[in-house]
């Protein structure tokens, strides 16, 4: 999780926003797909859009951490 060591201050939290919405996205799409009852859908998508949305969540915590590190 490097990947967000260097950040300043301003773009750890340009970033956070940013986590926010792609897992606001995320998840309501997550809710279109598996919410169509007339299509068979394979449990690799429920996986997928769990991990997916695991991954967004481990690094929202992990950009909020640093941010708490920076005050």
């Amino acid at each position: 999780m490097a990947k967000f060591e260097n950040l300043s201050r301003a773009e750890l939290e340009a970033k956070l926003k940013e986590l926010k919405d792609l897992f606001e996205e995320v998840e309501e799409e997550r809710m279109i797909i598996l919410g169509q009852q007339n299509l068979h859908l394979s449990s690799r998508y429920v996986t997928k859009y769990k991990n997916e949305l695991d991954g967004i969540k481990a690094d929202i915590e992990r950009v909020q951490s640093l941010l708490e590190e920076k005050e």
